[in-house]
This record gives structure tokens, sequence and C-alpha cells, in this order.
């Protein structure tokens, strides 16, 4: 999710890790030409952006946005010069340089690192990574192999009815209790979006409960910046390191012994390209970025959307509301003896079609809280718009969250969590004048899935899982703080791999069937492709 799977998690630290390579090459940094971007000054010379990167990692691009209101600007560090674009118009022009402003490099430079890798891997990897000789090679192949198995279709239904049926197994419990169930909100969300998620992908129960056994999204997570900055890792990063082994043992099993005729398409999508190229041996290692991928994200997107539906009354009776009229009421029963139930479907094509104040709040939520960057190596002296020089051997990064936040895109209430802000309103009447194309919003000012040619593509199944699984919940529980009002956490800032930050704290919450809701039985129900 995010410019997710191993695409996302490559891209964030990359830019440190090019600039120490290149330090011990040039220690003072290269010429400055005047048609480059702006310089931004640093406090240390030569080594203050480097230092500001490492100790704020993403927050840095946001903090000099901020205090630098400009289009693009330039980072001179030891040797390598980072351009940092914010405006939608340089991000989409940067995106139609695809060929010479590219995110290959960061794959071949980054993946030993991610993936503990050797050469005859990355030999399989940087086989014509830059298509020069066609448009053939693993990167490429795979890459197209996922967006088809993740685009709307039977395929993509098949993985989110896996994910939301197991998803219901967690449910059930609190469904169950007459009293109401107490439990750490962002420890039961980690557990029930790890085990769910990870089925989806694989399809096999047994498999997926080993996987989440052997890999704590936890600890790989905490420990990716000293994983990816290669620093004796064995030691500074140990634990992350032990739960890459054992996941990718556990993994290398289940392809061992089951292959990926059980698995969902998208594991069988990338099954073909590793046959196709001879890495069929190294399956586990490529798929562990794609797994992590989807795990990360979704895990604190559903977090935030619970807190802040159950928070807020009013957006929560709204959500409710728009909800019930895609509900469908199955049959009554009674068993012998029994309570009268009746059973409640939530038709999930018809939940993204019909519910605009619900898929507002989750595109709202998902700008608010995203801080990712899209990352890009320059391998030709470009000039951008006509305007900017972009000299090859440079590093572009396009954050997110200083786009998301530009009053001049979202408006001057830009800073607020507004749920209703993406709702579409009606069309005006036809009058026969020329419209106001000024209203549209920008293709390149949404950046929360990335864009181009790394436009993520799990988007469809992060939105079908994340919203159904809203909605669900929304339904059939009340929720409230088990000590107090609500009160929103802070975000922890630092967890470099996930672009949509966890809880600094979590929530300590109550959750209780609706009133006058107990003999309803829920299911979610499918008709049509998502």
């Amino acid at each position: 999710m995010m410019e997710g799977g191993s695409v996302g998690i490559i891209a964030i630290i990359a830019t440190i890790l090019a600039v120490i390579v290149t330090a011990f090459n040039h220690f003072l940094g290269p010429a400055h030409d005047p048609k480059e971007p702006p310089v931004i000054p640093q406090k240390v010379p030569y080594v203050g952006h480097l230092i500001g990167l490492l100790q704020f990692g993403l927050r840095y691009f946001e903090i000099l946005s901020a205090k630098h209101p400009l289009p693009i600007f330039t980072l001179q560090t030891l040797g390598k010069k980072v351009y940092v674009v914010t405006s939608p118009d340089l991000i989409q022009a940067v995106q139609k340089h695809a060929r010479v402003l590219t995110f290959n490099p960061f794959v071949s430079f980054m993946s030993p690192r991610i993936f503990g890798v050797g050469k005859e891997v990355m030999a399989i990897i940087n086989d014509n990574i830059d298509g020069e000789r066609g448009n053939w090679g693993y990167l490429s192949e795979s890459a197209t192999g996922m967006h088809k198995a993740l685009a709307p279709s039977e395929s993509l239904d098949r993985m989110t009815r896996t994910m939301l049926d197991k998803l219901m197994d967690f449910v059930a419990p609190l469904a169950a209790s007459k009293d109401g169930t107490e439990l750490d909100l962002y420890k039961w969300v980690r557990t029930t979006f790890t085990v769910a998620s990870t089925e989806a992908a694989i399809q096999c129960q047994r498999v997926a409960h080993q996987l989440t056994r052997s890999l704590s999204p936890r600890d790989f997570e905490s420990e990716i910046t000293m994983i990816l900055l290669g620093v004796t890792p064995s030691i500074t990063a140990r634990k992350g390191c032990q739960a890459r082994k054992k996941f990718i043992h556990a993994l290398g099993k289940y392809f061992d012994d089951d292959g990926p005729d059980t698995g969902s398409n998208l594991i069988k999508a990338r099954w073909k390209s590793h046959h196709d190229y001879g890495a069929v041996q190294h399956a586990a290692v490529f798929e562990l970025g794609d797994l992590i991928g989807i795990l990360i994200n979704a895990t604190p997107t559903f977090f935030w959307m619970l807190v802040h539906i159950f928070s807020r009354p009013d957006l929560l009776a709204g959500i409710r509301t728009e909800i019930s009229g895609v509900v469908e009421a199955a049959e009554t029963t009674a068993p012998a003896g029994g309570t009268e139930r009746t059973h409640n479907i939530i038709v999930v094509s018809k939940l993204l079609d019909h519910c605009p104040l619900l898929l507002s709040f989750y595109q709202e939520t998902l700008r608010v809280l995203t801080h990712n960057t899209s990352s890009r190596w320059v391998t030709k002296d470009t000039l951008l718009a006509d305007r900017y020089l972009l000299k090859a051997g440079n590093v572009i990064q396009m954050p997110g969250y200083p786009v998301h936040m530009m009053p001049s895109v979202y408006g001057a209430d830009s800073r607020i969590f507004k749920p209703d802000r993406f709702m579409k309103p009606p069309p005006p009447p036809d009058d026969g004048r020329k419209k106001d194309r000024a209203s549209k919003q920008h293709p390149a000012s949404f950046r929360s899935f990335g864009g181009g040619a790394t436009l993520c593509p799990g988007r469809h199944f992060a939105t079908a899982e994340l919203c159904a699984a809203t909605a669900m919940f929304v339904m059939q529980f009340d929720m409230q703080p088990v000590e107090g009002p609500w009160r929103i956490p802070e975000w922890a800032h630092g967890k470099v791999s996930s672009t949509v930050p966890p809880p600094a704290r979590d929530v300590r919450v109550r959750v209780l069937r609706r009133e006058g809701e107990e003999d309803v039985e829920w299911k979610f129900g499918f008709e049509g492709s998502i």
C-alpha cells in the first residue's frame, strides 16, 4: 500500500545511502549550475542535510518544505545532490520522463541490503533493468504481473474475499461477547490484519499462520533503518535480521511443499517471473518485500480510521446511515429452541460505488496521514518543465505530505481533517458556458499511492479491504475508550518502512455490540467485481 511492497521500502532510505557511498569519492560537493533548482543552506557544511535525514527521516523533507515553500529545491550533500519536488505540476513532469528519471537504480542499489542477497540474485534483477534492450526483464515483467493480478477482477475479488472471511474470524469473538470486550486497539488491529492479509495472498491458512509467527512486522519495521544502512546489521538489527531469515525459510518451505498453484493470482504471477528468469530457488527472498508492503501500511490505516470514526459521533452516524443503504437483509432464521436471527449482508462492490462519505473519509485519512516519498534517479541531464536543470547522477525525492498540505491544492483548510473533502459535488447544470476546470483535482496531487511508473499496484486491494473492514466494524459495534473521553494519540515518527505512521501509544477500548443488534449476524457479499 502506498507505493507499496518492495518499491516503497526500498525508496524511503535510498537517498541517505546514496549520499554515504558517494561521499568517499567526492568530499566537496559539485559546483551548482544556476539552471539547477535553488540550493537550501545547511547549518553544518556538507553534512547538515545528511544529519537531518538521519534524525528525522522523511519528515526532514516536510520540515524544509515548510521553511522554504518552493516548487523544487536542491539539497547539496557530500558529492550528491537531492532535488526535492513539491509542486504537483513538476511531479507530473518528472513522471513523464520515466526513461531518464527512473526508480530502477534504487532497486539495484538497495536490494542486497533489504533482502540480504548475493551476486547471483542481483544478476537476475539487473539484467536489462533499464529496458535498453527491449521491454523485458525480471523487474519489468514482475511488476506487470503484479498490476494485472491486483487490478479489479475476479483475481482481486478472491483475495479480498479471503481477507474479509479471515477478518470475521477475529470479529466473531467480539460479537459473541454479551458484556463487551476490552482490548488494546492497535495490538488487535495489527494481529488481525497481519494474519488476514497474509492468508489473502498465500491462500493457505496453515502457511499464513507460519509466516506471521516467523515474521513480526513490528521487529522488521523497528529495525529497518539499520538493516538498510548495512552497518553490521546482524548486530545492530539482530531481531530484524532473524525475523527476515525465519520468514524466508517459512515461505521457501511453502513453495517447496505446496507450490504456487494454491496461492493467489498475485503469487502465481510472481512465480511465473521467478520461473521465466531462473529465480525459482530465490522466490521466497523476492516475496519478502511485497508481503511486508501489504502488511505495514494497512494496519495503521485501519487503526486511524476506527479512531477517527468513533471519536466523531456525527461522522459515525453519517457513515452508518450511508452503509445501511447498501445492506441486504437475508432471510431470518429461528433454529429449534433458538433465538430468531437476522442475517445482514454488506455487498463490497456496492459499498465502494454507493458510499461516497465512507470513501471520502478513507481518502482523507490517507491524505492527512501519509508520509511517503517517490524517488527517482537522474540517469541523464534533463531540463524539467523547460526551466530546471537536473544533472545526471543525482537523486529526486517527491514527498507526498507537503503536497497534501498545500492550500493551493486542497484549500485554506488543507491542514484540517475534513472527512467529506473528497465527496464529489453534483455536476452543474449544462448552461452552454465553458466550465471552470480549476476546481478539478490535479492528477498528481494525491500521493498516498505514489504515481507514475511506481504507482502502487495494491491500491485497489487496500481500498476494498479497509473500507469493507471499517463498514463491518461500525455496523456491528460501539466502541469507547476504557478511561476518559477520546484522545487521538500522536503519531510515532521514525518508522521508515511504513508510509502511514503507527500511533505513539495504544488505545485501550471497550467494544460492545450495538444496542438492538444482538441478534443480527453480519456477512460480506460480492456481486460483480470490485
